[in-house]
């Protein structure tokens, strides 16, 4: 495992648990009703940030040629007799 790998992990369990922490007291101070949509505006910003992220990686060309599409064969009637 390489040491970008095993830091992205324990930081992302970091996260993870800072968030279940947070999401806990914050029900006990603010309220369920509250924590709805503040989980709700958190989740649309990862939601966000994922898309954007996604979109903007380069990528890389493909040194394969692209498959060319089958051509689909269609049924001839029968002439019954």
């Amino acid at each position: 495992m390489s040491r970008t790998t095993f830091r992205n992990r324990v930081l992302g369990i970091g996260a993870t648990a800072a968030a279940l922490a947070l999401g806990y007291f914050g029900v006990q101070y603010f309220g369920r009703n509250t924590l709805f949509p503040i989980a709700a505006a958190v989740g649309g910003a990862g939601a966000i940030s994922y898309v954007l992220q996604k979109s903007s990686e380069p990528q890389a060309p493909s040194s394969q040629p692209e498959p060319q599409p089958t051509p689909m064969k269609t049924q001839r009637k029968r002439n019954k007799l």
